[in-house]
């Protein structure tokens, strides 16, 4: 379910509360009023923390809550959707920058004030999203589609572009595959294979596997993993989206 945001805001809609700090974040540098870490390979470093509008719950009697690191900064989810969600976002070349539990929205829903706080923000070539995650079963009874048309009404371009509903149903086994098998790889790296392959890359042309660019490599498993990381950098990606990513997968260089 995609939404567009209605072009001009009804007059008496309340305004986002509270004000948009979104527009900062949206710049990709906004990490919570500090700088983050500079990149050092060869000693541990700190991540940033959430750039979300309020805590993860820590307990839940339905839903699964947790955190995956993503550009250096950790990244709440509080379901198994929401987590999907996230690795996905992060994985996706089109996605230019992300945060979850974004700024709360007040909308009037029969002259009552309430505020609803969306899953993920996110930017891509400009086009600013809201999302909303739930699981395909609380679809119905959670009501969000109402509350996703009173905001599109009543909100219009200040808050993004468009809202989309996804569950799920959303998201491919390969995607699901792909998004957990490469955040486990992102936190064992390598740097010295992941130069090496990038090196080599720069002679390859066209759409080849994975599995001719790790016999180049001459790395074995741990070219593979190079390779992983290195589409989860953006450096590779896959000449077909819902691939698997093993040996026989195609790619090429971004």
């Amino acid at each position: 379910m995609i939404v567009p945001i209605h072009p001009d805001p009804i007059p008496e809609a309340l305004p986002l509360c509270p004000e948009v700090t979104m527009q900062l974040r949206s710049q990709g540098n906004f990490f919570g009023g500090s700088t983050p870490p500079q990149r050092d390979d060869d000693i541990w470093r700190p991540v940033a923390q959430s750039l979300g509008s309020r805590d993860t719950a820590l307990r839940s009697r339905y839903s699964s809550v947790g955190f995956i690191i993503d550009d250096d900064r950790v990244v709440n989810f509080e379901s198994r959707p929401e987590r999907f969600a996230a690795e996905a976002f992060a994985l996706d070349p089109a996605i230019d920058w992300f945060v979850e539990q974004a700024e709360p929205i007040g909308y009037l829903d029969r002259g009552r004030l309430r505020h609803h706080t969306f899953d993920f923000f996110s930017t891509a070539s400009g086009i600013r999203t809201l999302t909303a995650i739930k699981h395909s079963t609380m679809v119905a009874r959670s009501g969000i589609r109402r509350t996703i048309q009173l905001i599109s009404e009543q909100a219009g371009r200040r808050v993004a572009d468009q809202i989309v509903l996804l569950t799920e149903r959303d998201f491919s086994q390969n995607e699901r595959f792909n998004a957990e098998q490469a955040h486990e790889i992102r936190r064992h790296p390598v740097p010295e294979h992941d130069q090496h392959v990038r090196e080599i890359a720069h002679d390859i042309n066209g759409t080849v596997t994975i599995s001719d660019v790790v016999t180049l490599s001459g790395l074995r498993g741990d070219g593979f993993r190079a390779v992983v990381r290195l589409l989860a950098d953006r450096f590779f990606q896959l000449a077909a989206p819902d691939t698997r990513v093993d040996y026989d997968a195609r790619i090429r260089r971004r």
